[in-house]
């Protein structure tokens, strides 16, 4: 069959432009098995709607919604492709935590919630005539006036799937500007996080697994896009990026073995592994390690369940530092009940660290995790009744409704001191270059506002000078909250 794989435009241009993995999987398991796809990234590609069905004339429409951010235009091509008579299918994080608020709709069929590559086989089977919707696991849909949902499909072996087939994408329009490399990429060689964090959807999404892709199908995809397409650098945007010793020794020696040259970074727990493992890491091209901390208040820990060692927080940073790594933590500020001196505790220990970025997000209760379902039960927060309600919702981006016991003011002066902080940040790259990453932070969101032609330019372009001066209006004209907090 003719599969057209939508990515809906976020609007506003991302400005961590990853290529869409998660279609690029789900598109390369389909081909494997002989089916015609057509991934249409609507973040990236100029090419008009009405051309690509002309073009390509597809027999069933897929949709990948991760947040609340693609909504709006996941809904509109949803309804005129309905109006043509495609059958639609929605996949990814929104849906399948959102399922019942997804399937509602008539401009949607079926909800592929959960891993969507075996899903996706079974369902074209349907529509070929060869299978019942009722045996396909991990799919919602109508019949009858009513929504019928199957059960669970179990988690796949990541060994099992095919080589991502980059010919479905152009690389070269995800590659950017990054802490000093010229064409980084984001790709994956895991899923999942065996965390439990109070405020994480992985808990539901991924079940609190964590798989890992075979060493050797990763090394070929990177040495296919080096030697393609010139790739210099690779972030690895897995939940955690491992969690066993063993693992992580296996995956230097083979890289090493490669001779490729690159250079890469990753995301980890503080707390997982020991000087001789970063040190191996590092003499294998690792250059970056992210750490989600959160909160530097211990009573804020505990009720995250973040389970870090806390103690080992600023001798593992120094650690890093010592060896070369550059070394960033994110963290989280306006949790539920959060009080000033919580608050406080996080901008001390941020102030401590030597981070070389520090991104903060405000709190957003996502559903399926703890902290959702505490606010839904103590009545804090409405439950939605339609789609559109998400819409005014962006995700650790900005601050909706405080949950907090801190004014709306404060996490907004804390959140944007310390992204000023990060963006000016003389040695966040260690190329000795002054505001080099706030030069290559620029070019890069330039070149992706550009990506869409002129109109996007102007429009896009007008959204980033506000967010700009949004943080400098916030980081620089509150001396008294600057000064409550010790923010330096």
């Amino acid at each position: 069959m003719k599969v057209l794989l939508i990515n809906p435009s976020v609007g506003y241009y991302d400005r961590t432009m990853s290529s869409p993995l998660g279609l690029l999987s789900i598109g390369s398991y389909l081909k494997h098995f002989g089916h015609e796809i057509r991934i249409y990234d609507r973040c990236v590609e100029r090419t008009k709607l009405k051309t690509v069905l002309t073009q390509f004339s597809p027999e069933i429409v897929g949709f990948s919604v991760m947040s609340s951010r693609g909504l709006k235009d996941a809904i509109a091509v949803s309804k005129k492709m309905k109006s043509r008579g495609l059958p639609v299918v929605w996949g990814g994080q929104l849906p399948t935590m959102q399922l019942d608020l997804v399937i509602q709709n008539d401009y949607v069929d079926l909800v592929s919630f959960g891993e969507g590559e075996e899903t996706w086989l079974e369902l074209l089977q349907c529509f070929s005539g060869s299978r019942e919707l009722s045996s396909v696991l991990g799919i919602a849909y109508k019949a009858d006036g009513k929504v019928i949902r199957n059960p669970c499909r179990p988690f796949s072996d990541l060994a099992t799937f095919p080589d991502a087939d980059w010919s479905l994408v152009n690389p070269r329009k995800y590659m950017q500007q990054y802490l000093g490399y010229q064409r980084m990429m984001y790709l994956y060689s895991s899923k999942g996080c065996p965390g439990h964090c109070a405020f994480c959807p992985n808990v539901n999404y991924h079940k609190s697994t964590h798989r890992e892709r075979p060493v050797e199908q990763i090394l070929k995809e990177i040495r296919f896009l080096m030697e393609n397409y010139g790739l210099d650098a690779v972030y690895f945007s897995d939940e955690v990026w491992r969690i066993r010793r063993s693992d992580v020794i296996e995956f230097c020696r083979r890289l090493k073995e490669e001779n490729l040259g690159l250079h890469w970074g990753v995301d980890l727990r503080v707390g997982l592994f020991d000087e001789e493992i970063y040190r191996l890491m590092y003499d294998a091209g690792c250059r970056w390690i992210f750490f989600g901390i959160e909160s530097g208040s211990r009573e804020m820990q505990r009720r995250i369940h973040k389970n870090i060692d806390y103690d080992a927080i600023k001798p593992t940073v120094e650690l890093l530092n010592r060896i070369g790594f550059t070394t960033m933590a994110s963290f989280i500020v306006g949790f539920p009940d959060e009080t000033q001196e919580q608050l406080r505790e996080t901008a001390n220990m941020i102030n401590e660290l030597p981070l070389g970025l520090t991104p903060i997000f405000h709190f957003t209760p996502l559903p399926g995790t703890e902290f959702y379902d505490l606010l839904v039960r103590e009545g804090r927060y409405p439950l939605p009744r339609k789609l559109e309600d998400l819409f005014g919702i962006v995700a650790t981006e900005s601050l909706g409704k405080n949950y907090s016991c801190v004014p709306d003011a404060d996490l907004k002066v804390i959140r944007c001191w310390y992204h000023w902080k990060s963006f000016t940040n003389k040695t966040a790259i260690k190329n000795g270059k002054s505001f080099e990453f706030a030069r290559q932070t620029i070019l890069s969101g330039l070149r992706t506002i550009a990506m869409k032609g002129a109109w996007s330019f102007v429009v896009n372009g007008f959204s980033a000078l506000n967010e700009f001066l949004y943080v400098f209006y916030y980081s620089h004209m509150f001396p008294k909250t600057k000064k409550k907090y010790d923010l330096k």
